[in-house]
């Protein structure tokens, strides 16, 4: 009695306002602090009622399975508002209500959203609700601090969620997946201004990745250079990979500059967008598009890799450099080597991290830790 009178009351307590939301909520600073003060209110209710239940960790759920955990994951999606509350009825069969409760709850932690119950599905349920109350208060906090001011139109880049959004006041005009660093080398929070484009760019390789990635390879064959439509450089002058002693270079007396040429195998793909960074950190299109395919995307050495950098770089041109949009394109599909394109009205960036926040449709979203700045919360 009391667990169906505590769910029903959790039930309903809804996020007020959620059904008249059209847009993306997270891009508008008072609108989101409000639905994420509503997300917390909801999962203080959870917390209070202290009857979360915790799934064993080799449970592996397909449709049509029976089991006698599914009550639990049952009565969990309930009380997360996945499951709706004509699903009262405890049963044992893993039937396709509990299927379409179980893809919300992926989409909303950003799991692969196949209805399958694996791993990282039952990892994810099993984190109590205090822990991600304590999430949301810490995401509120940052959300107010890093989104104070904002001027739209802006970019919002949200590192653990992989996306990019650009928004005006009032709508997303163009969303994208990200790629971003790797926890050895992550992409830094910043608020800044994109500045320029550079179209067919050269890539000049970090000092640590080409004593750490590309010196190895070539005390193996000097040749991959020219296989990878890359050059090296001493003092500004081009000379023979050959006549290297590359097993006597290492990272206290390497003064060389390997550069790889503009093409199809340029890591950079064939725009760049660059930003004040005192990472020297920035955005690029990229050859390895399938990368893109992956939930959780954080595979560079800390610059952001972009799913649609041609629509993104269409859009600064013609809004914020004020170019035709036959102008536009023709710029970008010009050879030049290395062309770079001035922003005129440089074009606010928030490179931002969230882990908790409420989506367009008003939805609690939640995401990885991925640089495990969050630890200390949970």
């Amino acid at each position: 009695m009391y667990y169906l009178f505590a769910t029903a009351l959790l039930l309903l307590l809804p996020l007020r306002g959620a059904a008249q939301l059209v847009e993306p909520a997270w891009l508008n600073p008072e609108r989101q602090t409000v639905l994420m003060q509503q997300a917390i209110e909801l999962y203080t209710c959870i917390a209070n009622v202290n009857d979360w239940k915790t799934l064993p960790t080799d449970l592996r759920l397909s449709p049509g399975d029976t089991n006698v955990a599914v009550p639990k994951l049952q009565h969990n999606l309930l009380l997360t508002k996945d499951l709706q509350l004509d699903h009262l009825d405890s049963t044992s069969v893993y039937d396709s209500l509990l299927v379409v409760a179980t893809i919300n709850f992926q989409k909303r932690h950003g799991i692969k959203a196949t209805g399958i119950v694996g791993p990282q599905t039952i990892a994810a349920i099993n984190v109590l609700p205090s822990q991600r109350l304590k999430l949301l208060q810490v995401n509120l906090q940052r959300w107010q601090s890093a989104c104070a001011d904002i001027e739209f139109p802006a970019i919002f880049i949200n590192i653990p969620a992989f996306n990019l959004y650009l928004a005006d006041s009032s709508k997303v005009l163009l969303q994208m997946r990200t790629i971003v660093g790797k926890k050895s080398s992550p992409t830094y929070q910043n608020k800044t201004e994109l500045l320029s484009i550079v179209v067919n760019p050269n890539w000049n390789l970090p000092k640590s990745i080409s004593v750490n990635e590309i010196v190895p390879i070539l005390r193996r064959n000097p040749n991959y250079l020219y296989k990878r439509n890359m050059r090296v450089y001493l003092d500004g002058r081009q000379i023979n990979p050959w006549r290297v002693n590359w097993h006597k270079v290492n990272a206290s007396n390497f003064n060389y500059q390997i550069v790889q040429l503009p093409g199809k195998q340029n890591e950079l793909g064939e725009l760049k967008f660059l930003y004040n960074s005192k990472a020297n950190q920035y955005m690029h299109d990229t050859p390895r598009k399938e990368l893109f395919k992956y939930e959780q995307r954080d595979f560079s050495h800390g610059c952001i890799r972009l799913e649609k950098p041609y629509e993104l770089a269409l859009y600064l041109l013609q809004q914020r450099s004020d170019q035709t949009e036959e102008k536009a394109k023709a710029l970008l599909a010009r050879w030049d080597r290395n062309l770079y394109l001035r922003i005129r009205k440089p074009m606010p960036l928030h490179i931002i991290y969230q882990t908790a926040w409420v989506d367009q449709n008003g939805k609690v979203q939640f995401r990885n830790d991925v640089y495990g700045y969050e630890s200390a919360n949970l």
